[in-house]
Formats: structure tokens, sequence, C-alpha cells
């Protein structure tokens, strides 16, 4: 019985490998070409959301001599 199985694998394998597999020998298939496509005119593409974690940073009042209050009397601390 062992013989028989041997010998009937023997021939699956010796069919199968004369046979072959198909293969396209010449290409004739041409190379498929990816096309671009743009995203759809939606607001979450064209404007994406600002991060609500994050807060703006406040305006700055920069301060200057002649818009800072008085300080000490007299003029300043070293009498001028």
């Amino acid at each position: 019985m062992r013989g028989v199985l041997q010998s009937l694998a023997l021939a699956v394998s010796l069919l199968t490998v004369s046979t072959g597999c198909y293969h396209d020998k010449h290409n004739i298939k041409p190379p498929v070409v990816e096309e671009y496509q743009l995203p759809p005119d939606e607001k979450r593409y064209n404007q994406p959301d600002t991060a609500p974690y994050k807060k703006p940073t406040p305006a700055k009042e920069e301060k200057t001599l002649l818009s800072r209050p008085g300080g000490f009397p007299g003029g300043g601390p070293g009498g001028f």
C-alpha cells in the first residue's frame, strides 16, 4: 500500500511539473498607472480646524518710559 501511494504521489508531482504554471511571457497587460485625485471641496479639507486645547496668546502691552505711570516723587531714586 505504501508503494502505491508513493508512486501515485510521484506521478501527480511529475504531471504538475510537466504542465507548469501559466506565465505571461510577453507582459501583454500594460502596467497600472496610479491617478491622483484631489479631495472634495469640503470645509474639513480646505480649512482645517484649530486645536481647541491651545488658547491664543493674549495681546501684550508694551510699556515704554512715556506711558509708564509716575514713579518716585521728585523725578526718580537718584534725585534727578
